[in-house]
């Protein structure tokens, strides 16, 4: 049995995403939806680095809903649009097409959404009797699916903690704008990182640290968010250019909720560039890697557990992360069709994972 599957969004992400549906022998793409002008009429094919397959893209909502896929994969941006995103997908619920998404990070855990968000999508899929499910890899899979199933093996646990590391980011994500403003790379000493400034950090990490914390039956008192940065001890060169001494080269920051005081629950991320020299204070990855996650478990057993995101074979600028992101949605297609309506919570299970491992439709290619 194949599902009839409509895609949006042609991102960085969402070019993986649509590359996988191509891929997956029990998926049907019928449509695929852009909003860039110069991409309609696009064969599908070609906006993810393969093959053309004869499906052309087109910027009309109309007929994709008047197409009636089972599920509508929505990897489109909603940075500073999340509303709109969320309203997007709602109209998509109502009329009885399920979404699968990668783009309202907070959905990832509904509880912890904002209410407003919780109850629009909610609304929809009663009304339209279907499914939502938002996923990703962090916030998403990396963060929930894989420490809920590390737990499984848990007794006492006395803390928990993931720690993030985006390392030499010019080199994996060389995009200047977001390494720049976002992480405040080459902004003087004392500037505050927008992304913490803004509060996305909270707004978007908090679901990771209430998930955690509710199967592990902690009642947390609050959530607290440390951040440091670090300054460039000389000039250093990197990918995006040269960041000036005494400019943030790094930070970290840690989002930790605690009961009676201390840290039982925490997430920690550092960024740097590749040049940026390693504080003797941060802890270090178990192993060498520029992007990597490492989970440890205090308690009964202790546990520490590392996934790397490897760079792919011949696109060392592509960080893999990137691409189990998209697949993270794609691979939970078929579970979310043949779900009860509503919203879905963190899925785990054997029914959503790749069905690519045999007989890929399409031969892989570099996206475009």
């Amino acid at each position: 049995m194949t599902y009839r599957v409509a895609h949006g969004g042609t991102g960085l992400t969402g070019r993986e995403a649509l590359r996988g549906i191509i891929n997956d022998p029990a998926l049907d793409l019928i449509a695929v939806l852009v909003t860039t002008p110069a991409k309609v009429g696009v064969d599908a094919g070609s906006l993810c680095g393969l093959p053309d397959i004869g499906l052309l893209a087109t910027d009309d909502v109309d007929a994709i809903i008047a197409a009636k896929p089972d599920c509508f994969c929505y990897c489109g941006t909603a940075v500073r649009r999340e509303e709109q995103a969320i309203e997007d997908m709602a109209r998509l619920l109502r009329v009885g097409i399920n979404v699968v998404t990668i783009s309202t990070i907070p959905m990832i855990y509904s509880p912890a959404a904002p209410q407003s968000w919780h109850d629009t999508i909610e609304s929809a899929c009663r009304e339209g009797q279907s499914s939502f499910y938002a996923t990703g890899s962090e916030p998403g899979v990396a963060s929930l699916n894989i420490p809920t199933a590390l737990l499984a093996g848990a007794g006492q646990v006395d803390s928990y903690r993931m720690d993030e590391y985006a390392l030499g980011l010019d080199e994996t994500y060389p995009i200047w704008e977001v390494l720049h403003e976002s992480m405040g790379f080459g902004k003087p000493d004392g500037h505050m990182p927008a992304r913490i400034a803004s509060g996305k950090v909270n707004h978007d990490w908090e679901t990771v640290v209430r998930y955690i914390a509710e199967i592990l039956g902690y009642q947390l008192d609050d959530i607290d968010l440390d951040w440091e940065t670090l300054k460039a001890p000389t000039d250093l060169d990197t990918n995006v250019g040269v960041l000036a001494a005494g400019t943030i080269c790094a930070h970290r920051w840690r989002l930790a909720g605690k009961v009676q005081g201390k840290a039982v629950v925490s997430v920690q991320y550092f960024a740097t560039v590749s040049s940026t020299p390693w504080p003797d204070a941060w802890p270090r990855p178990v192993a060498k890697a520029a992007s990597a996650v490492v989970y440890r478990v205090a308690g009964r057993p202790n546990m520490r557990m590392q996934l790397c995101f490897d760079a792919q074979d011949g696109e060392k600028n592509l960080n893999s992360a990137i691409a189990l992101t998209g697949m993270a949605a794609v691979n939970a297609i078929p579970h979310l069709i043949a779900a009860e309506p509503g919203i879905r919570d963190p899925i785990a299970g054997r029914d959503v994972v790749t069905r690519q491992a045999v007989g890929a439709r399409a031969t892989s290619g570099t996206p475009a």
